[in-house]
């Protein structure tokens, strides 16, 4: 069975402006068919990386490629397999979603088939609409309209930048589910930056974070967020339990919140754990576990870099 070949591929990138490094050496792949998420704190550099990628801001060192196309040498080929919406697209307001469509198509270097327009419009789920007015669109249903006018060239890879701002949780709902669909029926590489991380966790295959121009991580989600859990215990006396679990097990990192004892700890210890405490006569009414979320985890990569 042949290797797919990533559709990004970014070497080695570097960003000077002015003497300060705003982007330092970051390297990350993006597969064809995968939901590839791009996290970083205001000001790490997530919209530095995005504009060179894309051609809008040069490249200091290294290389940016599109389905195998250079940006800074070749880039007409490269932004040709590019699709994209940067937050919430712009639609001619007094025109149905099928004529803008048209009009965006006519604009390509391309021809685009009524055949191609229609599958896009039946992939984002506008059939019914699509002949209305896009004044009558919810701020959804023009997301939606955004994703088609993206994808009507048949790109490669499709740049999302904060796709769900503004939306209530049905809309987000609903862009996550057609965001999933285009990258996993259509084979495309999707690109998302966003600050919704509970969206990300749902939304995405890989998350890839970013802190002061430095790329820190590259998982999937399932990596990220497994591995050890927080459980948190009802127990007293809380203050000597805590001083007992540092001693006896000083890598679960014990804390007490709300009254309550919380450490970190893989599941197949959990049992280990509360039977020491039971045998040191702390007496335990209540224990829940959870895997630590995308947010927590981004927290603690993030604030720990700081």
């Amino acid at each position: 069975m042949e290797k797919k070949k990533p559709i990004v591929e970014i070497k080695n990138v570097k960003k000077v402006i002015s003497s300060k490094t705003i982007i330092n050496g970051i390297s990350m792949d993006v597969m064809p068919g995968e939901v590839f998420g791009f996290l970083g704190p205001n000001g790490a550099g997530k919209t530095t990386t995005i504009r060179m990628m894309v051609g809008l801001m040069g490249i200091t060192e290294g290389e940016v490629l599109i389905n195998g196309y250079s940006i800074k040498n070749n880039f007409e080929k490269a932004i040709s397999h590019v699709g994209g919406i940067i937050e919430n697209p712009e639609m001619y307001k007094f025109l149905s979603g099928y004529d803008n469509l048209l009009q965006y198509a006519r604009m390509l270097p391309v021809p685009v088939k009524k055949e191609r327009i229609n599958e896009i419009i039946k992939l984002v789920g506008l059939e019914k609409r699509i002949h209305e007015k896009v004044r009558g669109y919810s701020l959804g249903m023009r997301q939606r309209l955004g994703l088609a006018q993206a994808l009507i060239h048949s790109p490669a890879l499709l740049i999302l930048d904060e796709p769900t701002n503004g939306l209530d949780p049905a809309g987000i709902r609903e862009i996550r589910t057609y965001i999933r669909k285009i990258a996993h029926e259509e084979g495309i590489a999707v690109f998302v930056s966003s600050h919704m991380l509970s969206e990300m966790q749902l939304m995405c295959d890989r998350i890839g974070i970013i802190q002061d121009g430095r790329l820190v991580s590259v998982e999937t989600v399932g990596d990220m967020v497994g591995g050890k859990i927080t459980t948190s215990l009802k127990v007293e006396p809380i203050n000597k339990a805590k001083e007992f679990v540092e001693k006896a097990f000083p890598k679960m990192n014990p804390e007490i919140k709300e009254n309550q004892l919380f450490v970190s700890v893989s599941p197949e210890n959990v049992p280990a754990l509360v039977k020491v405490l039971a045998a040191n006569e702390f007496k335990i009414y209540q224990i829940t576990s959870a895997n630590k979320t995308l947010e927590e985890k981004f927290l603690e990569m993030t604030e720990g870099n700081k």
